[in-house]
C-alpha cells in the first residue's frame, strides 16, 4: 500500500485564515498588556504576539507548499492518461489479459451500460473490468458497492475496478470482503505504458 504525506489541519485551513489567526492573537495579547498598564507586560505580550504571528505565518507558507505538492502529485497521476480514450484502454487491457491466458468474450448491452469495458474468462471463471469511471481521482465506497452489485447482476465471478485514482480507506476494507479487485495508480500506469508507446515530445 502506498503512503502519502498527510497534514489534515494545514490542508483544511487557507493561508489567509492562518495569517489572520496569527494577527488576531498578536492584537489580543498586546491589548492585555496595555490594559495592565505595565511596560513589562506590554513588552512580553508584544513579544509573545509577534512569535505567535510569525509561527502562524510560517504555518501558512508550509500549508501552501503542501497543497502545491498535493496538486502536483494529483496532476502527475492523471497526466499520463489524459491522451488515452476509454476504448483504447479497453483494447489494451484485452491484449494484456490474452497474454495472461484469459479468453475475451463479447460484452452484453446491459453490461456496457453498467460501465464494464471488458469481459474475460479463464478456468471457467468470468471476470469483468469496470472502466467507465477510470479517470476519476478517487475510488469511493459507493463506487465499489455499485460495481459489486453490477457484478452480481451480470453473474460474473469477479469484477476489477480500473482507475487512475486512489481508493479511500472504506473502499480498501470493502474490497477485502468481496470478489472485487482494484487495478489503479502506478500499477495500472506501468501496465498500460508498457503496451502503448509514449509519444515523443517535440523540441
Amino acid at each position: 500500500m502506498r503512503t502519502t504525506p498527510s497534514a489534515p489541519l494545514l490542508h483544511r485551513l487557507k493561508s489567509w485564515q492562518l495569517i489572520g489567526l496569527g494577527f488576531t492573537g498578536w492584537v489580543t495579547l498586546y491589548s492585555i498588556g496595555l490594559i495592565n498598564w505595565s511596560a513589562c507586560s506590554a513588552l512580553i505580550s508584544n513579544t509573545q504576539g509577534g512569535c505567535f504571528a510569525a509561527t502562524m505565518t510560517l504555518a501558512s507558507l508550509e500549508a501552501r507548499r503542501l497543497n502545491k505538492s498535493k496538486d502536483a502529485r494529483d496532476n502527475h497521476a492523471l497526466h499520463w492518461a489524459d491522451s488515452i480514450p476509454t476504448f483504447q484502454l479497453n483494447q489494451t487491457l484485452t491484449q494484456i489479459q490474452q497474454q495472461n491466458g484469459f479468453t475475451p468474450e463479447p460484452l452484453q448491452a446491459h453490461e456496457q451500460e453498467m460501465g464494464f469495458g471488458l469481459r474475460v474468462v479463464k478456468g471457467g471463471r468470468t471476470f469483468l473490468f469496470e472502466t467507465s469511471r477510470w479517470k476519476e481521482p478517487v475510488i469511493d465506497l459507493l463506487h465499489a458497492q455499485t460495481t459489486d452489485a453490477n457484478r452480481k447482476q451480470a453473474m460474473a465471478d469477479r469484477a476489477v475496478i480500473v482507475s487512475t485514482g486512489i481508493p479511500d480507506e472504506a473502499t480498501r476494507l470493502f474490497v477485502k470482503s468481496t470478489p472485487l479487485q482494484l487495478l489503479f495508480g502506478e500499477e495500472l500506469q506501468s501496465l498500460i505504458e508498457a503496451e502503448i508507446p509514449v509519444p515523443e515530445k517535440k523540441a
